[in-house]
């Protein structure tokens, strides 16, 4: 994933080298474990490079084996905010230093966070999950399956005034960004 603004850009993919607890490591400035997940654990660490006017920032996120790296993350001025399946970790942009960590509680796994008005939209592989800006549930929303689409269609679309969502059976949904269902089959 790559992320720019008029501050910096971001480049957030998958270290499939890492290993926690080891000295072969690529260097990164920063190694960020918030959970202190161990060698034996399931993980998976993002690579994200903060590239600034007059220095690059390389950070190692150490996470959820089940993240994704696309549409992991948002921008917004000085801050980062990154989700890596079940946690959400806000770092800052100049510094790559960890401002905020936090945990939720979800069913299945999350493909993917984004900013609204009123919040955070999170894609869930079960649940479409509304947070606030503290990262505090809202609402959640489940159809009668898993979120993605086997039939070529968009599993997960974002519009303006409401989410489009197909299931695994192609069952269709919209929601409105309150949680409400409009229409649906």
């Amino acid at each position: 994933m790559v992320l720019k603004s008029d501050v910096c850009n971001v480049k957030i993919s998958i270290d499939k080298t890492y290993t926690v607890g080891s000295a072969d490591n690529k260097a990164y400035d920063l190694v960020i474990n918030p959970r202190h997940l161990k060698h034996n654990n399931m993980y998976k660490v993002f690579s994200i490079q903060i590239e600034l006017s007059h220095k690059i920032i390389s950070i190692a996120l150490i996470g959820d084996f089940y993240s994704y790296d696309t549409d992991c993350a948002v921008l917004e001025g000085k801050i980062l905010t990154i989700l890596q399946n079940d946690m959400i970790v806000q770092l800052d942009i100049s510094t790559g230093a960890m401002l905020f960590f936090k945990e939720f509680d979800c069913f299945g796994c999350n493909y993917g966070i984004y900013k609204v008005k009123s919040g955070y939209i999170i894609y869930g592989e079960i649940e479409i999950i509304m947070l606030d800006f503290n990262f505090n549930k809202k609402w959640l929303f489940s159809g009668r399956d898993i979120f993605v689409s086997v039939s070529g269609k968009n599993g997960f679309e974002l519009c303006e005034n409401s989410i489009k969502l197909y299931d695994f059976e192609d069952n269709f949904y919209e929601i409105d960004f309150m949680g409400n269902l409009i229409a649906g089959t």
